[in-house]
C-alpha cells in the first residue's frame, strides 16, 4: 500500500494537517487535499523506550500507557482509493460531498477496512499482533483461516473482491453477506470467477459475514458526523438505504479503478 501511495504522488508527513492528530475523522478532506498522509513515529518511540532498559519492559507494562496510534496503513489506503475512484478533483470536499459520488466516498472507506483486514491477517506472534491492534482500527480478524482457505481454492483477486463487497454492504446497514449478495458480487466482479460449487458459496457466505462485525453504534456514529459535515441529512440510515452493488452497477466506470484497486491488495 506504501508503494502504491508512492507511485501514485502521495507522500507522508510528521506534520498534521488539518489538525489530523487532534480530530482525524474531520480531517480526511485536507489529507487528501494535501496528498500527504500523516503518520506517528510510535515505532521509533518504542525502541527508545525499550533502549532504556534492554529485555526489562513487558507488554503488560504497557497496558495502561502506550504508544499514541499510528492509523497510516488506513489513511494510505484512504488516499489510494481516492485516486482511483475519483482522481484529482479541484475541490476535495464537493467531491466528497457530491450526491453522485456516495458509492465512491463508501468504497473508499470500504477498501481502507479490507486493508487492515488482510494485513491483520498477516500479523504473526505477540509482539506483532499488539503493535499492529494499537495502529489499527480492527483488532480482531475473525474468519482468518477460513478465508485462507477459500483464497489458496479461488485466488486471492477474488477473495479481495468479495470481502470489499463485504465491508462496503456493512458501511450500508447490512449485517450478513447472503446468498443474494454474493451471487451479485459475483456478477459484477472486476475480475474472472471461477467455477464455485453450491457448498463453497455457502462457506463465503458465512466467511465474509463474520469478518464483517463491528460495533453498529461506532460504524454509525462514524458515518453520521462525516456525512453530515459533508451535507448529507443527520439520517444517515436513510442517507445509506441504497443496495450498494446495485449503485455499482449502475456505474460502468467504476469497473476500471476497482480492478486496479482488487489487484493491489492482491499483489498482482
Amino acid at each position: 500500500m506504501r508503494d502504491a501511495a508512492v507511485t501514485r504522488r502521495i507522500g507522508f508527513t510528521l506534520e498534521d494537517p488539518g489538525d489530523y492528530f487532534a480530530f482525524p475523522l474531520v480531517a480526511l478532506d485536507g489529507v487528501l487535499r494535501a496528498r500527504k498522509v500523516p503518520y506517528r513515529a510510535n515505532y521509533s518511540a518504542l525502541r527508545a523506550f525499550e533502549r532504556a532498559r534492554p529485555g526489562f519492559f513487558t507488554l503488560a507494562d504497557l497496558r495502561q500507557n502506550r504508544p499514541q496510534p499510528n492509523y497510516v496503513l488506513h489513511e494510505t489506503a484512504h488516499a489510494v482509493a481516492f485516486h482511483e475512484l475519483m482522481g484529482r478533483p479541484k475541490d476535495v470536499g464537493a467531491a466528497l460531498g457530491a450526491p453522485q459520488n456516495l458509492i465512491r466516498v463508501v468504497l473508499g472507506e470500504a477498501y481502507a477496512m479490507t486493508t487492515e483486514y488482510f494485513a491483520a491477517c498477516a500479523v504473526s506472534g505477540l509482539l506483532h499482533d499488539w503493535f499492529f491492534s494499537i495502529n489499527s482500527y480492527r483488532h480482531r480478524t475473525p474468519a482468518k483461516k477460513r478465508v485462507g482457505e477459500l483464497m489458496s481454492e479461488l485466488g486471492e483477486p477474488l477473495l479481495v473482491w468479495l470481502v470489499l463487497c463485504g465491508f462496503l454492504a456493512n458501511n450500508f446497514f447490512i449485517e450478513r453477506f447472503s446468498q443474494r449478495t454474493l451471487d451479485r458480487a459475483l456478477e459484477l466482479s472486476p475480475i474472472a470467477v471461477p467455477r464455485i460449487s453450491p457448498l463453497k458459496r455457502k462457506a463465503l457466505c458465512r466467511a465474509v459475514s463474520e469478518l464483517m462485525v463491528m460495533s453498529p453504534e461506532f460504524r454509525e456514529d462514524t458515518a453520521r458526523l462525516f456525512f453530515a459535515m459533508h451535507g448529507y441529512s443527520r439520517d444517515i440510515r436513510r442517507v445509506l438505504s441504497a443496495e450498494p452493488l446495485s449503485l455499482i452497477a449502475a456505474e460502468n466506470a467504476l469497473e476500471k479503478p476497482l480492478r486496479a484497486l482488487v489487484q493491489l491488495l492482491a499483489a498482482e
